[in-house]
């Protein structure tokens, strides 16, 4: 939206309000822009390297190891992020895990027996299923 279009027609006459009507917006935008920059360098869909570790320190979630790929330190983010996000019910675990694996098919079964059944298409993640996969606690989680 070009803000400068608001004004009025009497004020708009006024060059030297315009241009500083123009200036101050123009910071506006830079600052915009900013903001949207440094969503994009933290969001955990496009983060990586040291962004990605920065992320990681601020969900409380550090890389395992040096050498993690970023990829698979993504995977363990979102599963740290979704985590803190569930509500604890079976309704939200299919959102839960589309948000944890959303290139690929993820199932979580409740047994009624103390026990919930993950299973995942496609290979198998570098972490233990523990950590990628809600389940209350006192739950055991069995592949």
């Amino acid at each position: 939206m070009n803000y400068l279009d608001l004004l009025s027609p009497g004020v708009r006459r006024r060059s030297r309000f315009a241009a500083l009507a123009a200036a101050v917006l123009a910071q506006a935008d830079d600052l915009f822009a900013l903001l949207d920059s440094v969503n994009t360098a933290f969001h955990p869909d496009t983060a990586a390297g040291a962004q990605l570790d920065a992320l990681g320190t601020l969900c409380g979630i550090p890389r395992p190891r040096p050498d993690t790929p970023d990829a698979d330190y993504r995977l363990l983010l979102r599963a740290g992020i979704a985590a803190c996000h569930w509500d604890g019910t079976n309704g939200t675990v299919p959102e839960w895990l589309a948000f944890v694996f959303p290139d690929r098919m993820a199932v979580l079964e409740d047994n009624q027996d103390g026990t919930v059944t993950a299973s995942l298409t496609g290979e198998a993640p570098p972490f233990a299923p523990e950590t990628l996969f809600p389940h209350p606690v006192g739950v055991r989680l069995t592949e």
